[in-house]
């Protein structure tokens, strides 16, 4: 956002503990007519008895090779009516004993009274017994025969496919060339769970397992076996095998998917700059010890170092000898961690925050593209270990995000990591921008796709330098369900007419430009930031990335390119409100089915427009076997914006329209006495692009299930009266509402500004809202030796 900064010398802080404006708020009735049903269940029936069939019959025919012992693999349609959790099968599936263990992504027709259009859906994944296959046949052929049978039969019209997995789906083979048919390569295989227990997958068993590496023997083909991993109920199988032979392991039923393996992004080019060097900072102790920054990357040239500007840890976690190169770019992305953007001649900044640097490249001489998998491995471990709480990470496979979601080892481990430690992982989003769109290679590259990191593309200009846009080598979104706008935003990362300076080990300067330089500047960011607030956590962060990033004016247009907009290179300047502004952090924590307020504050009646920038951020756990429905939980946002306005609903039996009215007002009371119905609680005013009644598609396409939302909305002077917001939880697993008592914690940043007043908002709001505090920056504090704990992380 464009802040408004003070010239009268007057300290304005950021205001924080929103929370403690938390009010009793009441769930207001839920309303809504009957559900459009788009085919009736015997229209349903009609369609689906080919279909079972043919499916049954198929599933008798497999080969014992080709199955599990006690279970096939099913894949069902839903119409897109029935996208929402609400509407999960559970009857049908709970009758003939079938567990969901996962769903794909697919398109459909939405059909209402007035309109068919093609939208979103997905496909179920469930894993039934030979006996539960064939009561689904009898079901859906002739029908239910008791009040149980006859619920579990009506939900087939929520269905339009059923079949065993296509191997179109299944096999991924992007290089059809003759030349390239015979070639041995190294595959990732990811098999299905064998089942769930209260919505948790359950990996594979070992007899099935081994019918899968006995399968690839016959086929000539070689299991890493070292490598097999499982995420998420998932089993993830590295696979070397001639191309050729791909197909016939296509055909194993418990087989989600089988693609080839990626490799570890190449690095970018390096071009010598000024003889001019970076100084030493005047100090190398960091402002602060309690977080800690961790850099998985080439290392640090410690042959090189001098001056001090190297004082970090530097961990080798590969045997490999160090190469020069990748000295050169872990050295680049340690030092913008640790300075931020620097110029030759500087002094450099104190160090916010202890950097640890991790040499995990070159990767271990391992046959194919398994490097990818060995480096994840280290990353795991040494987070785990080291209990960092930022994770830079310029290095990722070469991987672009697909529209099918399936799911990535990469992602779907930090996603999980990121949510069981509140790690926040700022990831550089990829330097393939300026590829082949219509293949989708362009696209933000793993695991850039995180929902609950922080990925950051380039743009060609450093803030506030004007004007910028997206440097042409910048990965674009859409990002994965759950995570849709990325990169989150951009940084400076260099472009053709201006590189990114690369600070080395003595101080001197290489140039290059990409996004693995413009990560490490908002990770800087970010660590300085951290130091300047009371406490923190991994949603503060991304709220503060996003909330105060430079909108483009074509921001709408825009947004796959630069996501949020241009992140700043330091917070500092935010952190002080201008005279006609209050920027308000509340960071809570709610439980599912619970339903928070929070006053706004906007102090006062108002004498002219007031703008509200609001901006949500919550970490999320995931379940990667639900492309389409890959994070769990979606916390909800509603704006009450006057206390008094309420809707009123006319009689039975009338034409009148409904109207918005003060309730204590004459109008109103007439309407009262006429026999009007009131609303429950004050009217609404829409945050999101959904407009009501909007179908589940157009509800997540607008943000439902994203991890990170930004709003910005006009209220006008009788608009606004004791305004507030309303935070509820919803929450999934399996695909279908999940009921379990879970927490979910979050930060939510409001500003209020008023471009046109005279008056100081910020003192109305302070004197009014007198439990916000200004936000004072943490004093220096070592951690206690031998302590686990971060007294400054939430």
């Amino acid at each position: 956002m464009a802040a408004v900064r003070s010239t009268d010398g007057i300290s304005r802080p950021l205001l924080v503990n929103g929370e403690a404006l938390r009010l009793d708020v009441q769930a207001p009735n839920p309303g809504g007519g009957d559900k459009y049903e788009p085919q009736t269940v015997e229209a349903a029936q009609e369609l689906l008895i080919p279909q079972i069939n043919e499916a049954a019959e198929q599933a008798e025919a497999l080969s014992p090779r080709l199955r599990a012992s006690d279970r096939v693999y099913v894949e069902a349609k839903l119409l897109p009516n029935y996208l929402a959790a609400s509407y999960f099968p559970t009857e049908l599936l709970s009758h003939v004993g079938a567990t969901p263990v996962g769903s794909r992504a697919d398109t459909g027709l939405y059909v209402t009274k007035k309109k068919r259009v093609k939208s979103q859906t997905r496909r179920l994944i469930f894993a039934v017994s030979d006996d539960g296959l064939r009561e689904l046949r009898r079901l859906i052929t002739q029908g239910g025969r008791n009040r149980t049978e006859n619920q579990a039969f009506a939900q087939i019209r929520e269905l339009s496919e059923i079949s065993l997995p296509r191997q179109s789906d299944v096999l991924r083979t992007p290089d059809q060339s003759a030349d390239a048919s015979s070639l041995r390569r190294v595959w990732e295989a990811v098999l299905h769970p064998r089942a769930s227990s209260l919505g948790d997958a359950i990996p594979l068993e070992d007899d099935t397992l081994e019918r899968w590496f006995d399968l690839i023997g016959s086929e000539g083909g070689e299991v890493h076996r070292d490598f097999v991993r499982t995420v998420g109920g998932l089993t993830f199988t590295p696979v070397s095998l001639d191309a050729d032979r791909a197909e016939h392991l296509s055909r194993f039923n418990p087989l989600r998917v089988l693609r080839p393996m990626p490799a570890i992004r190449p690095r970018p080019r390096f071009g010598t700059r000024s003889v001019l060097r970076l100084a030493a900072p005047a100090s190398r102790q960091p402002v602060m010890t309690d977080v800690s920054v961790a850099v998985f990357d080439g290392g640090v040239d410690t042959a090189r170092r001098a001056n001090g500007l190297f004082s970090v840890a530097a961990k080798d976690l590969t045997p490999e000898p160090a190469d020069q190169g990748e000295l050169d770019h872990g050295t680049g992305v340690t030092g913008a961690v640790l300075y931020g953007l620097v110029e030759p001649g500087d002094q450099a900044p104190t160090p916010p925050l202890p950097v640890a640097s991790y040499r995990v490249l070159p990767a271990p001489q391992i046959p194919g593209d398994l490097e990818g998998y060995w480096v994840l491995d280290r990353i795991k471990e040494s987070i785990k270990a080291g209990g960092h709480r930022l994770v830079n990470l310029s290095l990722g496979p070469t991987l672009a995000v697909e529209d099918d979601m399936e799911p990535n080892r990469w992602t779907s481990e930090l996603d999980q990591l990121a949510w069981d430690d509140d790690v926040l992982f700022v990831v550089a989003a990829g330097n393939d921008g300026d590829q082949d769109r219509d293949l989708g290679l362009h696209r933000v590259q793993v695991p850039a796709d995180m929902a609950n990191g922080l990925a950051v593309g380039a743009c060609d200009a450093p803030s506030p330098e004007k004007p910028w846009a997206r440097a042409p080598y910048s990965s674009m979104g859409p990002g994965r369900h759950g995570a849709r706008v990325q990169p989150l935003g951009v940084q400076f990362g260099g472009a053709e007419k201006r590189m990114f300076n690369i600070v080395r080990a003595d101080g001197s300067f290489l140039e290059a430009a990409g996004t693995s330089f413009a990560a490490p500047v908002t990770t800087h960011a970010l660590a300085d930031l951290v130091t300047r607030l009371p406490r923190v956590n991994s949603s503060v962060l991304r709220a503060f990335a996003t909330h105060f990033a430079e909108r483009p004016t074509q921001h709408v247009k825009l947004r796959d390119e630069v996501g949020y907009g241009r992140q700043p290179l330091t917070f500092e300047d935010l952190m002080e409100c201008g005279p006609n502004e209050a920027h308000v952090l509340y960071v809570d924590d709610i439980e599912r089915g619970d339903l928070l307020g929070y006053q706004i504050p906007v102090a006062g009646q108002l004498s002219s427009d007031v703008k509200l920038q609001i901006t949500l951020a919550y970490a999320s756990p995931v379940d990667p076997t639900q492309p389409t429905e890959y994070t769990s939980a979606s916390l909800e946002m509603v704006m009450r914006p006057h206390h008094r306005m309420h809707s009123f609903r006319p009689p039975k039996g009338s034409n009148a329209k409904s109207r918005t009215l003060d309730i204590s007002g004459l109008d109103a009371r007439a309407l009262l006495t006429q026999g009007w119905t009131p609303s429950q609680e004050p009217v609404t005013k829409t945050l999101g692009s959904a407009k009501a009644g909007a179908s589940e598609a157009q509800l997540r396409d607008s943000g439902k299930w994203e991890t990170v939302r930004h709003y910005r909305v006009t209220l006008k002077p009788g608009e606004v009266e004791l305004p507030r917001l309303e935070v509820s939880y919803v929450a999934r697993r399996s695909g279908a509402l999940d009921n379990s008592p879970t927490t979910i914690p979050f930060a939510l940043i409001v500003s209020v500004v008023d471009e046109s007043s005279t008056d100081d908002i910020y003192d109305s709001v302070r004197a009014q809202f007198t439990a916000l505090r200004p936000a004072q920056r943490a004093r220096t504090r070592l951690r206690p030796r031998g302590s686990g704990a971060d007294p400054h992380w939430y």
